[in-house]
């Protein structure tokens, strides 16, 4: 199946009304389903969506129950009144009695796959595996789940006598896969800790050939403005601030430990302009780097200050 636009894929195909006008690209999936055959739960749609810097759904309900798998970027999501905000990993479920918003934040493309479905026994397969309206969770082994998905999607290249029966048993798979590697409520806490920590970790790993936040953000499949928010809640700095300081540190340390001209120190750490250079220094370390060197060799200075 072609990577198409919504608009596109319109005037090509039929496709439900609720499919959002302002996406990117996506991938579409709609079941035609032989009307003498009843499931006891049937898949409606299914797709992938790149989407727009300026997308948002706004519903009060929807027809038919709804998961939906975040693959990359985030997004800010009020489910039933609760506001989150969600990146890469997560999934969330809603249907006919729940409200819900969906709208990007950050720099970072929102990439998001869903599956619709319906049937008298769709409430009571999700309830057996916790599958329940208005949930938010991340999930464990994030490649099979979106293997799923991928599947769902790419269906919609066979003939319908083959497609009915393959979707049915990925929805029931799909079904399965969630009821094992959803985390439990209290991880969302633990998962946006561990997503800091990550950042904060490769920012320390990674100073020396990173010069943007926007870097860290892609390495660490999250957006500029998420990394942040996990900042201003988990650290005393920005994340702009720590890559500066270790820079500057950085820096400092081979002023000190090697005899070479404070123009090439700055451009080792990133800083090809030795004016920015030593005004960054001096910020960070109190003192100009031509002061700093002097200092070193007077022996007026034998270990880096705090």
């Amino acid at each position: 199946m072609d990577i198409l636009t919504p608009e596109k894929a319109r005037e090509t195909t039929v496709y439900p009304e609720f499919i959002s006008k302002n996406g990117v690209e996506g991938k579409y999936y709609v079941h035609e389903h032989d009307p003498a055959k009843k499931s006891d739960v049937r898949v409606v749609c299914a797709g992938m969506e790149l989407c727009q810097q300026a997308y948002s759904i706004d519903r009060k309900g929807f027809e038919y129950y709804a998961i939906e798998y975040i693959a990359s970027g985030s997004c800010e999501l009020k489910l039933n009144g609760k506001n989150f905000e969600i990146s890469s990993g997560c999934c969330f479920v809603y249907g006919p009695n729940t409200p819900h918003k969906i709208t990007t934040v950050g720099d970072s493309p929102l990439k998001k796959y869903f599956v619709d479905f319906d049937g008298p026994n769709a409430l009571t397969k999700m309830k057996e595996f916790n599958l329940i309206e208005g949930s938010v969770f991340y999930i464990g082994e994030q490649r099979w789940v979106q293997d799923i998905f991928d599947q769902f999607v790419e269906s919609g290249e066979l003939q319908r006598s083959e497609a009915t029966p393959l979707v049915e048993q990925l929805l029931k798979l799909l079904f399965v896969r969630l009821g094992i590697d959803q985390q439990k409520p209290g991880i969302m806490q633990s998962f946006s800790n561990e997503t800091f920590t990550h950042c904060w970790r490769y920012i320390h790993d990674h100073y020396l050939e990173t010069n943007t936040i926007v870097e860290v953000a892609d390495a660490c499949s999250v957006n500029k403005v998420y990394v942040a928010r996990l900042f201003k809640r988990y650290a005393k700095e920005t994340p702009f601030k720590l890559l500066t300081r270790l820079k500057i540190k950085h820096a400092a340390r081979i002023i000190l430990e090697q005899n070479l001209p404070v123009k090439q120190v700055g451009a080792f750490v990133g800083y090809y302009d030795p004016y920015h250079f030593s005004r960054v220094f001096k910020r960070v370390m109190g003192i100009s780097p031509k002061n700093y060197a002097y200092l070193i060799k007077r022996g007026a200075l034998k270990e880096l200050p705090e």
